[in-house]
């Protein structure tokens, strides 16, 4: 398992991620709204503009459509395009619901890594006095290592010079 700080960049990269893509869903799904009250801005403009892989039909068409010999769209296809509508808009609430509550999650869980960080909320002055206590702590340590290496080494010539005497006292009991 990684440490604390990786983690938190993990989620914090994911977090990232997570809002990159609940903009650009909002931006490919949502209907373009006016941005201010007046008609004529050009963010306005904007927004009644036809899409790029659309284009308007010219105003000719638009009125041979419309002409009187022509009957007009029946109502069951309305109503079929307004159920479709409010299906599509209920679909997009209820993701635009869902994305919002993973970055909700992911915010929480960033919190409680943060939460977990060692030294927060402790003042300067006790995360010094933590510091000097650890850093006796390890010179015992080390003092105590240093020790057992030292009682290592005298055991190891010991049992070096009781091999060598029993290696010599068998071969003086063979010549």
């Amino acid at each position: 398992m990684s440490d604390r700080l990786t983690q938190l960049q993990v989620c914090l990269n994911q977090l990232i991620e997570q809002f990159n893509s609940t903009v650009n869903y909002v931006n490919v799904h949502s209907e373009p709204a006016l941005l201010d009250e007046d008609p004529m801005s050009v963010t306005n403009m904007a927004v009644n503009a036809p899409n790029p892989g659309q284009q308007a039909p010219p105003p000719g068409q638009a009125q041979q459509l419309n002409s009187p010999g022509e009957r007009p769209p029946d109502s069951n296809s309305v109503s079929n395009h307004a159920s479709v509508r409010e299906e599509a808009e209920a679909n997009f609430e209820n993701t635009i619901n869902e994305l919002s509550t993973d970055i909700i999650l992911k915010s929480r869980q960033i919190s409680m890594l943060i939460d977990s960080l060692p030294g927060i909320g402790t003042s300067p002055d006790t995360q010094l006095v933590t510091i000097n206590e650890l850093i006796k702590e390890l010179d015992e340590v080390e003092r105590k290592r240093i020790e057992k290496i030292e009682e290592k080494d005298k055991l190891l010539a010991w049992c070096e010079t009781l091999i060598k005497e029993v290696a010599s006292g068998i071969s003086e009991t063979r010549s």
